[in-house]
């Protein structure tokens, strides 16, 4: 009997840690998502006008 209750102990405990872990992946998700989308824009706002039309190459 003894061996039960502690086994079910653990069990929740784990199941607790899962659910924690789980919540805390997607709240890092939501954020690195939100980071890259501000990211990008910062990218779009800084292009240089001229970017990308000529080659500066020499022989």
């Amino acid at each position: 009997m003894e061996m039960n209750s502690a086994l079910a102990a653990v069990s929740s405990g784990d199941a607790l840690k899962q659910a924690v872990g789980i919540a805390l992946l997607s709240k890092v998700q939501d954020t690195q998502a939100a980071q890259t989308a501000v990211l990008l824009q910062d990218f779009t706002a800084a292009q240089h006008p001229n970017l990308g039309k000529t080659l500066d190459i020499r022989i």
